[in-house]
C-alpha cells in the first residue's frame, strides 16, 4: 500500500471486492469461533462510584457545577468493543459501502449476505477508532484469525484513507499495487467449470503415492492437470509433464481399479478467447478422441480466461 499505485483502468471496481472478499471469509470465521474479549478503559459520569475517581474531571464536569450526585469515574469493563473489534467493524462498514457501490450481481450477491452476517456478531461493538490506535494493535497467537483480519481491514480503509465518502469518489484509474498466482487462480477456475459440467465425478488434489494431481475421474478414467503456460498449443508436451502424469496414470492410491487400457492423461492450459464452459454440454470422452502425435493416451483442452479490456466487460463480471 506504501508503493506508487499503478494505473489500471481495467481492474476499475475488481480490486476492492477482492480484497473484501478475502475479509469477508476471515472474519466470519472469527464469528463462528466467537469476538475476542478484553478489558477495555471506560470513562463516564456514574452515579456510584465504579473504578476509581478521576478527580480532576470529577471537580470540572461536578463539583464546579454542584452536581454532587454524580461521580465522574474511569474503570474498566471486560467486553467485546476492543480496538481490534471496532477496526474490523469500521472495514466491515466500508466493505458494506464498497459492495454497495459495485452494483448488484450474482457474484457480489453472497458478499453482500455475508457483511449483513458479520455486522450482526458485531452489534455490541462500536466503529469509532483513531489512526493512532490502530498502530498500537499487537500481534495476538491465540487469535491468529485476529491477524489477517486486521492486516486486511487496514488495507481497505487505507485504500481510501479512512474515509468512507471516498468509496463513491475516487478515481479508480490508479490501484495498489499486488500480485495474483495465476497459475493457482487458472486451476480453481477450471475447477469450477468442471464441478459445473460433471458435478462430483471430478475430484480435486487426489492423495496418491506420486502426488496430489488437480483432477480426477473415475468415470471414464481420466487425470488432467492444469498448466498456466500460455501459448502451450505450439509447444511440444515438456518431459517433466509427460512423467508426472504418467506417474498419477499409474498410482494405485489414485486409481485403485487396474484399467484395461491407459488412463488417459489431459493438459488443459490458457488461450485467449471468449470466456464459456468449453465442458457444458459435452462429455469427458469427446475430448480424448485428438490425441498427441508423439505419445500415447495423452490429449490436451484449451480452456480460455475471461480477459478484462474494457469498463464495460469489468463490470459485467
Amino acid at each position: 500500500m506504501e508503493q506508487p499505485r499503478i494505473k489500471a483502468p481495467e481492474l476499475r471496481s475488481v480490486l476492492s471486492p477482492l480484497i473484501v472478499a478475502h475479509f469477508l471469509s476471515i472474519v466470519r470465521e472469527i464469528a463462528k469461533r466467537g469476538l475476542k474479549k478484553d478489558y477495555v478503559q471506560r470513562e463516564d459520569n456514574l452515579k456510584k462510584v465504579k473504578g476509581r475517581i478521576a478527580i480532576f474531571y470529577n471537580e470540572r464536569v461536578n463539583i464546579q457545577k454542584k452536581r454532587f450526585d454524580k461521580v465522574f469515574c474511569r474503570y474498566q469493563e471486560y467486553s467485546e468493543d476492543t480496538v481490534e473489534n471496532r477496526l474490523i467493524k469500521k472495514a466491515l462498514l466500508f466493505s458494506q459501502q464498497i459492495l454497495q457501490v459495485a452494483g448488484i450481481s450474482e457474484s457480489l450477491l453472497p458478499l453482500q449476505h455475508t457483511v449483513q452476517e458479520c455486522l450482526s456478531a458485531f452489534a455490541n461493538v462500536g466503529d469509532q477508532i483513531e489512526v493512532w490506535e490502530v498502530k498500537a494493535i499487537k500481534h495476538h497467537k491465540i487469535f491468529r484469525e485476529y491477524d489477517d483480519a486486521i492486516k486486511l481491514a487496514q488495507m481497505i480503509l487505507h485504500r481510501y484513507d479512512y474515509n468512507i465518502t471516498n468509496i463513491t469518489t475516487a478515481e479508480e484509474n490508479y490501484c495498489p499495487v499486488f500480485w495474483i498466482d495465476m497459475a493457482m487462480l487458472y486451476e480453481h477456475y477450471v475447477l469450477g467449470l468442471l464441478r459445473e459440467a460433471y458435478g462430483n465425478k471430478i475430484l480435486y488434489q487426489v492423495h496418491g503415492h506420486t502426488g496430489y494431481p488437480d483432477f480426477v475421474c473415475h468415470s471414464p478414467q481420466v487425470v488432467l492437470d492444469t498448466k498456466y503456460i500460455p501459448r502451450f498449443e505450439h509447444d511440444n508436451f515438456d518431459t517433466y509433464i509427460v512423467r508426472q502424469l504418467s506417474g498419477y496414470s499409474r498410482d494405485k492410491r489414485i486409481f485403485p481399479h487396474k484399467s484395461e487400457t491407459d488412463i488417459p492423461c489431459v493438459i488443459i492450459y490458457p488461450i485467449e478467447g471468449d470466456a464459456e464452459n468449453p465442458f457444458r454440454g459435452k462429455q469427458l470422452e469427446d475430448f480424448l478422441k485428438d490425441e498427441d502425435r508423439r505419445l500415447w493416451n495423452f490429449h490436451k483442452i484449451a480452456v480460455p480466461l475471461p480477459i478484462l479490456n474494457s469498463t464495460e466487460r469489468v463490470n459485467s463480471r
